[in-house]
């Protein structure tokens, strides 16, 4: 869902209710907001001026329109932990309308009023497994690989990029969603948001291209870079087999092309150990090495 929002709550709340059924009425499964969607993208003050009794209630309205509707829904938001601390982070919410959990941005941007994250997670929407990261998470490859190699066939991604005056940045982000898709043999959904053709500079913009991406690259649904709309297509998950991770840890065809379970054991131990760091969001068993 590319929207435009800002720093009023309720006014994001109205929008992202419009899309989520807009969404359900066109037989979308998941609808994916963009990073701080829902209360904006503070800075280091505003942060500590968030209504989390406001916020915690516009969080509860979507969960409500989720199981309405039947559409699993990953919102862009902010919270506060029990530590105090402030996340920023995507409330995540299956199609029944159960939290499954948040996923916190694990790497930072600069942004130190925010805690970081705890890594990888794993979660099933829709009866799929899938995995989430959020904007400069992207430049860190092995979050995405490590939760698809434990099972994940769909990457969401939450943006809220550098808008479009830093022109030299564009193509990068561009190409980091398609490589995140490619290497994993897994889908990529991203959802930006868009730039506003009248204040290039204002805060809470980017430059949109929110996009959906194929396990071989190929771009399915793209948006512009100022409208707000949804992007949808139907995705084949027969086609996300993630075997490139697989075969990292000896799964895949590995034995049956070249003769043998695992091709390198000591790498195979290395991505093992990592997927200890993979967290399920659902209560079921997860970050264990597979057997």
């Amino acid at each position: 869902v590319q929207i435009d929002t800002d720093a009023d709550v309720d006014l994001n709340l109205q929008k992202v209710e419009l899309r989520l059924r807009e969404a359900a009425d066109r037989g979308c499964d998941v609808a994916l907001f963009h990073e701080g969607c829902l209360t904006g993208y503070p800075d280091a003050e505003r942060v500590k001026d968030l209504d989390f009794a406001v916020i915690e209630a516009a969080e509860a309205a979507v969960q409500q329109w989720a199981a309405d509707l039947g559409t699993a829904v990953l919102l862009g938001t902010t919270s506060r932990g029990a530590d105090g601390q402030f996340y920023n982070d995507l409330l995540i919410i299956d199609e029944s309308g159960r939290r499954l959990g948040r996923y916190a941005k694990t790497w930072r941007a600069g942004e130190p009023w925010y805690a970081a994250g705890s890594g990888p997670v794993l979660f099933r929407v829709c009866g799929v497994e899938a995995t989430a990261i959020i904007c400069h998470d992207l430049r860190y490859p092995e979050l995405t690989r490590l939760s698809v190699t434990a099972g994940a066939r769909i990457v969401f991604i939450a943006n809220n990029e550098s808008g479009l005056p830093a022109e030299n940045k564009l193509l990068g982000y561009r190409s980091m969603q398609i490589s995140r898709a490619t290497e994993n043999l897994s889908y990529a959904v991203m959802a930006n948001a868009p730039a506003d053709a009248d204040h290039m500079h204002r805060r809470n913009t980017s430059h949109g291209n929110s996009m959906i991406v194929d396990p071989l690259g190929n771009v399915l649904a793209e948006a512009g870079s100022f409208e707000e709309r949804l992007v949808t297509a139907r995705l084949d998950l027969t086609q996300a087999t993630g075997s490139a991770p697989r075969r990292t840890i000896g799964e895949a065809d590995s034995q049956e092309v070249y003769g043998t379970a695992c091709e390198h054991v000591d790498y195979a131990a290395w991505i093992r150990a990592g997927l200890d760091m993979v967290r399920r969001l659902d209560g079921e068993q997860s970050g264990s090495n597979p057997d």
